[in-house]
């Protein structure tokens, strides 16, 4: 889908995107079920067609933290958050493709508490989502080693 630059800026600061939450247990997410980045992918599809912009919430409900994936159509590697700030990269007027973006954000994930990752230039096939699980566990998995490794140092002082 194609967007102009000021439209997209506009759309997101204004919340003019369809927002979908779903919430996942670790289990699904430590033994790579599907179920939610096919449902996502659904959403973002359907959205796409509409010619709307789209994000989609997937929470960790059962985490021992916060965390919490966002797989947004953008047109950089940006969160929705920081829409405001695709004005250094592009004119207003630009128009451009929108991609699929996968961002976590989690306290323990790193020194930023942040990862976006591009996932796909269209509209995610089935290989890009497997690809985009493997990332969501792996950013999980790095959280949950930081957060037990935070607890140890804290027990060493």
């Amino acid at each position: 889908m194609k967007i102009k630059i000021a439209d997209f800026i506009e759309n997101v600061q204004e919340g003019k995107f369809n927002q979908t939450s779903l919430e996942i247990s670790k289990d699904d997410l430590l033994q790579e079920d599907l179920w939610s980045l096919n449902k996502a992918k659904e959403q973002m599809e359907k959205d796409a067609a509409d010619n709307k912009l789209s994000q989609v919430l997937i929470h960790v409900a059962d985490a021992e933290f916060e965390i919490n994936f966002y797989l947004e159509t953008g047109v950089i590697n940006l969160p929705f958050d920081d829409a405001k700030k695709v004005t250094h990269f592009f004119d207003d007027d630009a128009e451009v493709d929108t991609k699929f973006y996968l961002s976590t954000v989690c306290d323990y994930l790193n020194a930023s508490k942040f990862h976006i990752d591009l996932i796909s230039e269209n509209l995610p096939e089935k290989a890009k989502i497997k690809q985009t699980m493997d990332i969501m566990k792996g950013n999980y998995e790095t959280s949950v080693e930081n957060f037990n490794n935070r607890e140890e140092e804290k027990e060493e002082k």
